[in-house]
């Protein structure tokens, strides 16, 4: 499927332009607590590669501890599909510390046997958030560990996010990918527009084996966050990413996301 760079030019343009049509809705605050997330995306390729389908479904658990999310993600690859079973948790140490945690299993032909992650979170005096953390993916009989970490800026209404990724895969070698998140939040955490690009050979998602199949990469992408009803939100996205799958062949791949969210 060829796409040209004047349909990502609209689609930015729509996604602006929703923000006015979504203030009329976002005018009253609305205090999170419990959400349900259902989210799905579509990836499109220029070559021969058929579309690739991913679709999860969440529950997010507030409690005094923190956040805890169980999740079932759906993926389709090259004919292939899979569940995978799913669990983050947010746990609060203190005010402004906090502490990731990531586990997940599968059968493994499409996302890993297993994956696992840790991330340690803490904000400091000058609205600088800094994080370290490790991730674990099995790839039967492949291991790939990711080393990590970010540096987060809040400044009014806005959030910036530098992110790096170093890969160690015993298969391919060495990897790094290294991110840029651009956020204007509105009337709330849940109202946001957002902008992300970043560039290198570690897939950003990571979320099953045909993701590694490549040695570079270069995206960029946006998306709208707001509300559609009082306690309802959309999140409409766009990614374009341009991927060298070896020295000689290099390709385009357009991302499209929709999530519904309904806080409880």
């Amino acid at each position: 499927m060829k796409v040209k760079f004047y349909k990502l030019s609209l689609l930015i343009v729509i996604i602006f332009s929703l923000y006015n049509f979504a203030q009329d809705i976002n005018q009253q605050i609305v205090r999170t607590d419990d959400k349900i997330l259902i989210a799905f995306n579509n990836d499109f390729f220029n070559d021969e590669t058929k579309s690739w389908q991913f679709a999860s479904g969440e529950y997010q658990i507030k409690e005094s501890f923190g956040t805890f999310i169980p999740r079932i993600n759906f993926a389709n690859r090259f004919s292939n599909s899979e569940f995978q079973f799913e669990a983050d948790a947010y746990v609060l140490i203190t005010t402004k510390t906090y502490l990731y945690l990531n586990t997940g299993f599968a059968e493994g032909r499409v996302f890993p046997k297993s994956r696992a992650g840790i991330e340690i979170y803490n904000v400091l005096p000058i609205d600088v958030e800094l994080s370290i953390g490790y991730r674990y993916l099995y790839f039967s009989p492949n291991k790939v560990n990711i080393y990590t970490g970010s540096l987060g800026y809040y400044y009014d209404d806005y959030w910036l996010s530098f992110r790096p990724f170093f890969v160690d895969d015993l298969k391919s070698g060495n990897k790094s990918t290294f991110t840029f998140i651009g956020r204007r939040y509105f009337v709330d955490s849940e109202n946001y527009l957002t902008l992300r690009f970043g560039f290198g050979s570690y897939p950003v998602s990571g979320n099953t084996q045909a993701d590694f199949f490549r040695n570079d990469s270069k995206f960029i992408g946006v998306d709208y966050q707001f509300y559609i009803f009082e306690k309802t939100t959309i999140q409409l996205g766009f990614l374009y990413e341009n991927e060298e799958l070896n020295i000689n062949t290099s390709r385009s791949r357009y991302n499209f996301s929709v999530a519904v969210q309904k806080i409880l």
